[in-house]
């Protein structure tokens, strides 16, 4: 077999080689750097299956393992003309670990042609996006996404109704975040965008699809409803921000907490002088009362602790997250336990303290892998944002049994 039907691709990595090879090897961790989704038994005869949203899907059993110095597998691509070989080798090198991929067994025919420049460059993208989601935690498939620069929801036929939108469906924009694309082609609060470059965005896979199809710094035509008008704006796409994010736990967890204060400092306010009688009241039909927005917030937190769990051991949600308070009864039971305002309130502040004190003992194998851990931060530091909304609601609420 000739040296050009193998690849082979080095990148050195500043990590351990048992974190480099955790890395190659387990499912969570694929998921991080090369593929979409994943499910790996990394032991001697164990299958593997690795999956792409663009519709690529390889399997193949572990032929060789060694942690944490060596692993062979077999690979079997979508449309490939038969098996191939993949051996990965480590080396600790320059303080780091160099990691050797060697892709080999392709055949002579021209019917292998495109499974050999599938895999250089998906050798090339995957090792480059190796080294930046181990020495960093950012995904470069996602940073180098373009950006809009919107907050979103999902317009739906009942919201369209509320709301008097001249839409069915379409991406609801909550907000734009400053300095944006979005925020300088003057997309407000309430627009809904219903196209973009051309192709609909009636779900959030839409939009996903329209924004692949682009590249950041593309000036795009972007259609978009406001109540009844319909018109077109022309929006440049930037690159997706990487926030500046703590590297360790205990920074995490002292920025978790100041952004509490700040936050319970509003909520306090707003429930002020607030009776339990008022605090029970709904402001109209299928809203929440002050009470069961209180009870909300608690549940959060505690729901949010076996996120952080999940998070830390395996490094995803698969499903998505799940709220209990989304079971019918929960937010009644906690307002049977605790049924007043001040009651409730430091409930939610004992939760939320239990949040803080887990973030701050958060294992150091979630922390030493910082895609891992970027993961966590970001959801970790999105929890007083979702105070400060609700205190928003609280204050509506009052405002409107208030006007009764």
């Amino acid at each position: 077999m000739s040296s050009a039907r193998t690849v082979t691709r080095n990148v050195v990595v500043d990590a351990t080689p048992q974190l480099a090879f955790q890395v190659l090897t387990e499912t969570g961790n694929l998921r991080d750097w090369f593929c979409d989704t994943a499910w790996s038994d990394p032991r001697p005869g164990g299958r593997y299956a690795l999956h792409w949203a663009q519709g690529y899907h390889v399997e193949g059993r572990f032929l060789e393992i060694d942690p944490p110095r060596r692993a062979v597998v077999s690979w079997h691509g979508t449309g490939e003309p038969g098996e191939t070989r993949v051996a990965f080798e480590l080396q600790e090198q320059d303080g780091g670990v160099n990691v050797q991929v060697v892709h080999s067994g392709f055949g002579p025919g021209s019917e292998w042609d495109e499974a050999v420049a599938q895999a250089r460059r998906g050798w090339d993208a995957g090792l480059e996006n190796l080294k930046s989601t181990v020495e960093t935690g950012i995904d470069l498939r996602t940073a180098r996404q373009p950006f809009l620069g919107i907050h979103l929801d999902l317009l739906t036929p009942e919201r369209a109704a509320r709301e008097n939108i001249a839409a069915q469906w379409g991406i609801y924009v909550e907000g734009v975040v400053d300095g944006s694309g979005a925020q300088a082609a003057g997309l407000g609060h309430s627009d809904v965008i219903v196209s973009l470059g051309g192709m609909p965005t009636n779900s959030f896979e839409e939009l996903g699809a329209a924004l692949r199809a682009r590249q950041a710094g593309d000036s795009v035509e972007v259609e978009r409803v406001r109540g009844q008008a319909r018109d077109t704006l022309q929006v440049t796409l930037g690159s997706r921000p990487q926030p500046e994010l703590p590297d360790s736990a205990p920074a995490l967890a002292d920025r978790l907490a100041e952004r509490q204060r700040e936050a319970n400092d509003a909520l306090r306010a707003v429930l002020e002088n607030v009776s339990d009688q008022e605090a029970s009241l709904s402001p109209g039909e299928g809203d929440w009362s002050v009470r069961e927005v209180l009870a909300h917030l608690s549940e959060n937190e505690r729901a949010f602790q076996m996120i952080l769990s999940n998070l830390a051991v395996t490094g995803y949600l698969d499903g998505g997250p799940f709220y209990p308070d989304e079971i019918p009864g929960r937010l009644e039971s906690i307002l049977i336990v605790a049924p007043t305002v001040q009651g409730l309130l430091d409930r939610f502040l004992v939760d939320e303290a239990e949040s803080e004190a887990f973030v701050r003992r958060l294992p150091e194998t979630a922390v030493a892998y910082k895609a891992r851990f970027r993961r966590i931060a970001n959801q970790v530091l999105a929890l007083p944002d979702h105070v400060v909304q609700h205190v928003e609601q609280i204050r509506q609420a009052l405002a409107r049994v208030r006007d009764r």
